[in-house]
């Protein structure tokens, strides 16, 4: 079997996504419900550290997600002016690109309004031993809403494929 950059750029792109999205649910349905029976301050600690840890690797991802899109997207027909102009989203691969892009966008958002604001501020709270109960469901809601973003993205990069 030849293997094309193309289908480097689409492997290195899926291996990205399983990396953002796994790990997005996992923290959400795997970290975050396992500490809820350590005290506070531990859950706090713990949770700083692994939302650190994963910050780190998460945004060279979306790094990664953004340059190998780019690079399949042209591959795909999309040159500056055609983006520009609007005539590639007016393309049935483009229209769906379009949609996807949109909520990548946002959840990049939500995502940094999380991880770089209301997350830490919450397990900082955590970690001193109290609770923001206000902090704390903004940050569950806002890792919630990422992760239904993430799998949206993942909705439609499935329908690029056909």
């Amino acid at each position: 079997m030849k293997w094309s950059f193309f289908h480097v750029l689409v492997y290195l792109h899926v291996v990205g996504a399983v990396i953002w999205v796994g790990g997005i649910l996992f923290l959400g349905f795997v970290a975050v419900p396992a500490t809820r029976s350590l005290p506070p301050d531990k859950r706090g600690a713990l949770l700083d550290a692994l939302g650190r840890r994963f910050r780190a690797l998460g945004y060279a991802v979306l790094v990664l997600l953004v340059v190998t899109g780019t690079l399949q997207a042209g591959a795909r027909g999309a040159t500056v002016a055609s983006v520009l102009d609007g005539s590639f989203f007016r393309t049935g691969f483009g229209a769906a690109l379009g949609i996807k892009l949109i909520f990548f966008a946002l959840m990049v958002v939500v995502s940094a309004l999380h991880d770089f604001y209301v997350g830490p501020a919450s397990a900082r709270a955590l970690a001193a031993g109290g609770s923001d109960e206000k902090l704390r469901r903004t940050a569950s809601w806002l890792a919630r809403i990422t992760a239904l973003l993430a799998l949206l993205v993942v909705l439609y990069a499935t329908r690029l494929v056909r």
